[in-house]
């Protein structure tokens, strides 16, 4: 046994051992903010589809507000806009038709806020589980302008709008990861979103001169361009779905 310990005395190194450490991160306290970025299965879906879609959760950048060490407030706004026109005079010996003028507008508009709040069960400075809530609400409106003038001086003049109030709900838990010291949080959210519609109808309203005879006339239907015509409507609607987001936030102070 003596002769083994010194053998195996002498095969051991000098190394010394670094004293440094590798941070893994410090998790925010009470009045620290940071913007979430989180992009979700069905975002990811909508692009690669090229469709469109309603409602993907909750937006994409947010702002959050850590109220208490546990408690976050939280704040996202979503808009986008799309805006199309066409306006142009038409040669009736070049198109061989009566038509002479022609304009065409198109708006479809989305703006919904959404706030919210997480509360933290951990104080863990790596791994932080957490769940919240959400209440998004808003304005969603599309338009359709058409307008066709003849050089006989007949017209049709229609358009088709769309306004709608829009209000839900989502609810998460989510597991986030921060690296670095404080600034950065990497996680997933596990959530269920809901977004529904008051008046989620088109109103028609179109306006022709034939053979110097006018009607006006107005109509809804439920879709834009198909569908039965009703003189009055009463239409909601309700998408609710379960979703799956990776997240990134980064962490500041005053």
């Amino acid at each position: 046994m003596l002769f083994l310990s010194a053998n195996m005395f002498g095969q051991l190194s000098d190394r010394v051992n670094n004293p440094s450490t590798l941070k893994i991160g410090t998790r925010p306290v009470q009045g620290n903010m940071g913007i979430y970025f989180g992009i979700s299965y069905a975002d990811i879906k909508d692009w690669v589809e090229e469709d469109d879609f309603e409602y993907a959760g909750i937006p994409m950048v947010s702002f959050k507000y850590y109220v208490t060490d546990r408690w976050v407030a939280r704040l996202g706004v979503k808009a986008s806009k799309l805006s199309k026109i066409e306006e142009g005079e038409i040669d009736p010996l070049v198109d061989g038709s009566f038509l002479e003028e022609k304009r065409f507008r198109e708006i479809e508009s989305e703006f919904l806020v959404t706030p919210g709040f997480e509360y933290h069960f951990t104080n863990a400075n790596l791994l932080d589980v957490y769940a919240g809530g959400l209440i998004p609400f808003g304005r969603v409106k599309e338009e359709f302008v058409s307008d066709s003038r003849y050089t006989t001086g007949e017209y049709n003049y229609s358009t088709i709008t769309k306004k709608n109030f829009a209000y839900g709900y989502e609810l998460f838990v989510g597991l986030q990861a921060f690296i670095a010291d404080l600034p950065l949080a990497i996680g997933f959210d596990l959530g269920l979103a809901g977004l529904g519609y008051f008046k989620d109808k088109y109103k028609h309203e179109t306006n022709l001169s034939v053979g110097g005879i006018t009607s006006e006339q107005i109509y809804y239907t439920v879709e834009k361009d198909t569908g039965t015509k009703y003189r009055s409507l009463t239409s909601k609607n309700f998408e609710l779905e379960g979703n799956i987001r990776i997240t990134l936030s980064y962490f500041f102070n005053r």
